[in-house]
């Protein structure tokens, strides 16, 4: 960590000083509790955002910053820029944001407009940013920057997909922790879903009959026996050897930043004990990418890796709020690189938004997010809430039919094997 700093702030200030750091924002960015500290990847460290009340822990440098904005026909998600280090004496926020994603977006169009990728709607919005930057509207430049990155992370996504004329193999699915809900829309779930994720726990044996369900209409099955925590090997054990033979995917370990003394050692073990009582199975380690929640598994999946831990596959989470699509484009590539297929689980906008954050046109947005993970080899699934919450919107209604976004994975899945004729 860096020097401890302290700052100080006004009600409701548009400018927050760190010391001799001064961050500033033109005014779309009022909750500066919702600030993020990130390193230079995007990881999100686990340090205290600004406060006006208490010492400020600087990230060391080089580091980035993560706020939420509300942008039009965007929403309001979380906007990452990076590069800062501790010499800077001023920060406008939506100033750095937007060249992070006005650089992001034109390397895009660099890279891919010769390669006879069409991209002419990016450049447009390209070049309305640009005439905005230049005149330092810097909330203009900001809107348009991310909606041309999103726009291109998209259209090259769904390039790439009809070159390669579409993903022979791909696992569609949704999870759930209540076997009532989905024995009953087990019913109704038909192709693309081939896959159901079950959160166990080891004392019901009110699974089975699910399990059972889903194998007589070639419905595959994930488990895994809690959403957050490390099984112990007596748990696993008991869980397991009830579903030995009926369960494929197995998520062992979640949350690999909530556990940092967790050894490796002790984890190895633990994946030799799966393979052990099902020989079979393809073993996944959890991890959560999140902004919000201050957290990111990526260095502790990288440490997994390095040490040999015997697993097959990286169940990643991510949360519709803590990020863009062009960031989950990015995101997808960073965790491709270790070399681990990846179990995409992602969560839904609700179309009354959650708290602060909102998402223009949801059932666009999770289109253009299963185009983009659809369009990665290293995706070899996509997960979606069965039921919703709060923070999400789920795949099945509380009128027990399917909701307007499984219609869409039903489009997209669709739009795929048309691509493969």
């Amino acid at each position: 960590m860096g020097r401890i700093l302290s700052c100080f702030a006004l009600k409701k200030p548009k400018i927050l000083i760190v010391s001799a750091l001064e961050i500033r924002t033109v005014g779309t960015f009022a909750d500066w509790s919702l600030l993020r500290w990130t390193n230079a990847e995007g990881d999100a460290l686990g340090v205290a955002p600004p406060s006006a009340q208490e010492p400020i822990h600087l990230p060391s440098s080089p580091f980035g910053i993560a706020c939420p904005i509300a942008l039009p026909d965007v929403g309001c998600v979380y906007l990452w820029a990076d590069g800062f280090t501790s010499r800077a004496s001023s920060i406008l926020l939506e100033r750095e944001l937007a060249q992070r994603y006005l650089k992001g977006a034109n390397a895009l169009v660099n890279q891919y407009a010769r390669r006879g990728v069409p991209m002419e709607q990016t450049q447009q919005l390209l070049q309305i940013a640009q005439a905005h930057a230049a005149h330092q509207q810097w909330i203009e430049c900001l809107t348009y920057s991310v909606q041309a990155a999103e726009m291109g992370a998209t259209t090259i996504a769904r390039t790439r997909l009809e070159r390669m004329h579409g993903r022979m193999a791909f696992l569609w699915g949704v999870y759930s922790e209540s076997h009532k809900h989905l024995e009953t829309a087990l019913n109704q779930l038909v192709p693309p879903a081939n896959l159901i994720h079950l959160i166990l726990d080891p004392a019901n044996t009110q699974w089975e009959p699910v399990i059972q369900q889903a194998q007589s209409v070639r419905i595959a099955t994930a488990a895994s026996i809690s959403r957050f925590d490390i099984p112990q090997g007596d748990a696993l054990r008991t869980a397991m050897s009830r579903v030995r033979g009926l369960v494929r995917y197995w998520t062992l370990a979640a949350h690999g930043e909530r556990h940092p003394d967790y050894s490796t050692v002790a984890l190895s073990e633990l994946c030799e004990l799966a393979r052990a009582i099902d020989f079979g199975v393809v073993r996944l380690l959890h991890g959560t990418h999140s902004f919000r929640n201050r957290g990111s598994a990526y260095s502790a999946l990288e440490g997994y890796v390095e040490s040999g831990v015997p697993f097959e596959a990286i169940h990643l989470e991510w949360h519709w709020y803590d990020g863009t699509l062009y960031d989950l484009d990015q995101l997808l590539e960073r965790y491709g690189e270790l070399g681990k297929p990846i179990h995409l689980e992602l969560s839904l906008p609700p179309e009354s938004g959650y708290e602060v954050f909102s998402r223009a046109s949801p059932l666009l947005w999770l289109r253009s997010a299963c185009v983009i993970a659809l369009s990665k080899l290293q995706v070899v699934a996509l997960r979606l809430p069965l039921e919703g919450t709060e923070c999400s919107a789920g795949a099945w209604t509380k009128q027990n039919t399917f909701s307007p976004y499984w219609q869409q994975i039903t489009e997209i899945a669709a739009w795929n094997r048309h691509l493969q004729e």
